[in-house]
């Protein structure tokens, strides 16, 4: 009844593979990135609310805007780049050396047995990382805060807390879930349907990325709307 989700024919070894492939080992750019990201964002922030007096309403709104935007959005977009053109090209070099065809002869579906691992992988790694990378972007504004705006690491955190609702946290998750169904299918679609020879590799793989980041920009301001 589940089709390529039928638990009986999923190969969580597979599963676990991938998530440490696409997932864990994409950890170390994802929290580069975003920190820095947040550390500017923190520091240009800063500037105008200090010229206003409002230094100490720093934390509150960065919190809210890294947990709700930043995180999400940038985790994702930098998953696009890094394991979104990993799943295209891989795929699409099986189709070009067609592996592919051979995994069909043998009565095995290549959903079954290529897509929905990646799928499952990403589904579970993506939010887990969009929440841990907003939590470094935070640790890195509060470096701004506390030599620009004069904050110390406990009134930080309080206003990290008052700004942040609980259900932003959810919503957050629910956003990187979806940019991450968005790069796993942009990926594979693109890599089962290359066709050629090495130069199609190559097509699927950035086809794949620019797809999967525009996707993921217009599926963010969708959002926006719907949360708003």
């Amino acid at each position: 009844i589940f089709g390529p989700f039928d638990k009986g024919k999923i190969h969580f070894g597979g599963v676990a593979k991938q998530m440490f492939k696409l997932g864990s080992e994409a950890m170390g750019i994802c929290f580069l990135m975003v920190a820095l990201i947040c550390l500017t964002m923190a520091l240009q922030s800063s500037i105008m609310l200090n010229a206003v007096g409002g230094g100490s309403y720093l934390a509150s709104g960065l919190g809210f805007l890294i947990f709700a935007e930043i995180g999400p959005l940038l985790t994702t977009i930098i998953l696009a780049g890094r394991s979104g053109s990993a799943m295209a090209a891989e795929i699409a070099n099986m189709s070009v050396c067609e592996e592919v065809k051979a995994i069909k002869s043998m009565a095995i579906p290549p959903v079954q047995y290529l897509v929905v691992p990646r799928f499952i992988a990403l589904s579970i790694t993506t939010p887990i990382l969009s929440f841990c990378s907003s939590i470094v972007g935070c640790l890195a504004g509060f470096l701004i805060a506390y030599f620009f705006c004069d904050i110390s690491f406990s009134n930080y955190m309080m206003g990290i807390r008052d700004g942040i609702a609980p259900i932003t946290f959810l919503k957050s998750s629910v956003k990187a879930l979806v940019f991450g169904w968005i790069v796993t299918l942009i990926a594979c679609n693109k890599g089962l349907n290359a066709h050629g020879g090495a130069e199609a590799v190559g097509k699927a793989t950035t086809a794949s990325v620019v797809s999967a980041i525009c996707s993921i920009v217009i599926a963010d301001t969708l959002f926006a709307f719907i949360f708003y």
